[in-house]
């Protein structure tokens, strides 16, 4: 699982490569699983081997690789089929031969919770896959506004491989009119498409840039710092009120920017002075 919180800084030192210059690396974030935050101290830094394997390490330790999970052997059900208790001859448990239940649980060596219906009363029971088979699949006619492709693979007369049924063709016709092609088709060339849609993306966290300040409160009153460090990002400010909170204690509040007036300072000329 990443880490939530993180902060972590890499220090850059002078080489013949970045031109001797030196600067710092930093990767912050407050919710690891959004985003991470990539903050250098200039636009452009070379580093050399070693200082990119520090930073590989950080990110490592932000987002911790996963071991390959291991192969499992399949099942011969999984949770949610639908089954039928089977007796075996001479086996099998008294008055459960046929009757109807669905997976609840998939258990180790082929056991299995199964919730029994249709009999007295319901049953969550602990069986084997021997006295189990699967239950038919049960399907329906194809109606009106159901979306179908070719059993075949083969697109339709626009080129789309999914349409929409519209309504028969004729009175007790097995041939059907299809909304995108206006054309029509038999029902036993279709089959129902029931792939669900795909989930939509989730949203991209969000990062403000500006200008952001950390000011302590101290009672009512603001005390901003002399020389206050000026943040580019909301979350590098955020990221610094709470190290401020835990290192130093007290609160902290982070203020942007948002209005700017200005002009030009006017140039007062030196008073000319003489010696009496």
């Amino acid at each position: 699982m990443a880490n939530k919180n993180f902060h972590k800084t890499v220090s850059v030192a002078a080489s013949a490569h970045n031109c001797n210059s030196v600067g710092e690396i930093t990767l912050a974030t407050l919710n690891a699983d959004s985003y991470i935050n990539l903050i250098t101290s200039a636009r452009s830094l070379t580093i050399s081997p070693v200082e990119a394997k520090k930073l590989r390490d950080l990110l490592v330790e932000a987002y911790p690789l996963e071991a390959p999970a291991a192969a499992t052997k399949p099942t011969k059900f999984k949770a949610g089929d639908k089954v039928t208790y089977k007796s075996i001859v001479g086996y099998g448990a008294r008055g459960m031969d046929g009757r109807k239940g669905s997976i609840k649980e998939v258990l180790t060596n082929e056991w299995y919770m199964v919730n029994f219906t249709g009999g007295p009363f319901d049953n969550l029971i602990k069986v084997h896959s021997d006295y189990l088979v699967a239950q038919p699949v049960e399907t329906r006619k194809l109606q009106a506004g159901d979306r179908v492709r070719y059993k075949n693979g083969k697109p339709f007369s626009n080129g789309q491989l999914v349409a929409t049924l519209d309504r028969p063709y004729s009175v007790r016709s097995e041939r059907w009119w299809l909304k995108e092609t206006r054309t029509h088709t038999t029902l036993a060339e279709l089959e129902l498409v029931t792939d669900a849609p795909a989930p939509a993306p989730e949203p991209v966290a969000k990062v403000d840039t500006g200008r952001f300040l950390v000011v302590a409160l101290e009672g009512a009153n603001y005390a901003p710092g002399s020389k206050p460090k000026v943040h580019v990002t909301d979350f590098a400010a955020r990221v610094e009120a709470e190290r401020l909170a835990r290192d130093v204690g007290g609160t902290y509040h982070v203020f942007r920017a948002v209005f700017e007036a200005s002009r030009e300072k006017p140039v007062i000329p030196p008073v000319k002075t003489t010696k009496l």
